[in-house]
């Protein structure tokens, strides 16, 4: 499997309100005077992810869509999005070769979710959706693939499931790790409208500063 690079990440911002509450979903750019943002991301990953044999803040990063979560201007959560190619090497050596099989094998590639992290005190199933409503939009129209995969915990499926995510496997223990995961996946399209629901019926007012097309333009 191999990544795709995706260098010169556009600038987006989402913003959902709800009775004086606000959450911004923003990505994180590369460039030298953003450096704040991967500070922010690195310091999640280190106090609240799941423990990894991987830096903080990493090469796939710089080529990936990191997507930094804030409210009332403090960072509260993050997940990063890749494109890949279902293949047989390279990438995400904590999948077994069992999980590579399958990974959706749309040629055109897919997105890969990981790195999702939300700092305890501010969870709420809002948040989560908000995060991943802009995780399966923006690659959708980014990179023109339709489809996603994503590692979880197999304790989680059922809080994944309303996210848009269905199980591609069977639970397996991972590389180089004690515990057991589970590949989910589905549509980006139909994920979307799942985790939009979610926070738009509970009485949520959806904004974007810039739509991806014109950001890629």
């Amino acid at each position: 499997m191999t990544a795709s690079l995706t260098t010169d990440v556009p600038q987006l911002r989402l913003e959902a309100t709800h009775q004086g509450r606000t959450l911004t979903i923003e990505t994180v750019t590369t460039s030298p005077g953003e450096a704040r943002q991967r500070n922010e991301v690195a310091l999640l990953r280190r106090e609240f992810g799941f423990p990894l044999p991987a830096p903080d803040w990493e090469s796939d990063d710089e080529n990936g869509l990191v997507l930094l979560c804030r409210t009332d201007a403090a960072a509260v959560g993050t997940v990063r999005v890749l494109k890949h190619h279902r293949g047989v090497d390279g990438g995400c050596p904590y999948l077994t070769a069992e999980l590579r099989a399958v990974l959706p094998s749309d040629p055109a590639g897919f997105a890969l979710v990981e790195r999702l992290v939300i700092r305890p005190e501010a969870r709420s199933l809002e948040l989560v959706a908000l995060l991943m409503y802009a995780a399966y939009t923006w690659p959708s129209a980014m990179w023109d693939v339709a489809e996603f995969a994503a590692i979880t915990s197999p304790k989680l499926v059922r809080l994944f499931g309303w996210l848009g995510m269905r199980p591609l496997s069977e639970p397996m223990v991972l590389p180089g790790s004690d515990g057991l995961g589970l590949l989910v996946g589905g549509r980006l399209d139909e994920a979307a409208t799942r985790t939009e629901a979610l926070f738009t019926t509970g009485g949520w007012r959806l904004s974007a500063d810039t739509e991806v097309s014109a950001a890629l333009a």
